[in-house]
């Protein structure tokens, strides 16, 4: 079973009313969005050839950190649609009570807001859009990176 199927049947448990998912607060569509993109990016690396549980570990933590979400949703601003741009305003704008000591709160913000939209799509169930925009992310990332010649990989 792949990362979409998955979703399907976890979104099938409980349907959320699209008026719900509107008044939701954004980082509780944060909350779940970081959860998403957490479980993609493992199944998308161990779909990949890695050595050891360490590896594997090190390099999901160079796509699920503040600084590369941050990235991947000003690389994403040309593929999303208005209502999606606003989900990325709404998660970016809404204050924190905290903000992690290895970035800085406008990164952390930024990062906040990729995940709002994740979230969002999830709860409005157009999860192949929501595949759509993780898969992108990641494709833009490692596109940069590469151009940057940092693959960002662990040793």
């Amino acid at each position: 079973m792949d990362v979409q199927e998955m979703l399907k049947q976890l979104k099938e448990s409980g349907e959320t009313e699209s008026h719900q998912v509107e008044t939701m607060a954004p980082l509780t569509l944060a909350y779940m969005g970081d959860a998403l993109f957490e479980m993609y990016m493992r199944d998308y690396l161990i779909r990949k050839p890695h050595t050891t549980i360490h590896r594997l570990h090190r390099r999901t933590v160079t796509y699920v950190n503040a600084v590369a979400q941050a990235e991947m949703v000003r690389q994403l601003q040309p593929f999303l649609t208005d209502l999606e741009k606003n989900a990325v305003r709404r998660g970016r704008n809404q204050k924190s009570g905290t903000v992690p000591k290895n970035t800085d709160p406008a990164t952390y913000r930024v990062a906040t807001g990729f995940e709002a939209l994740l979230g969002w799509l999830y709860y409005r169930n157009e999860l192949p859009r929501l595949m759509a925009v993780m898969t992108k992310a990641v494709e833009l990332l490692e596109k940069t990176r590469e151009e940057a010649g940092s693959s960002h990989e662990a040793i």
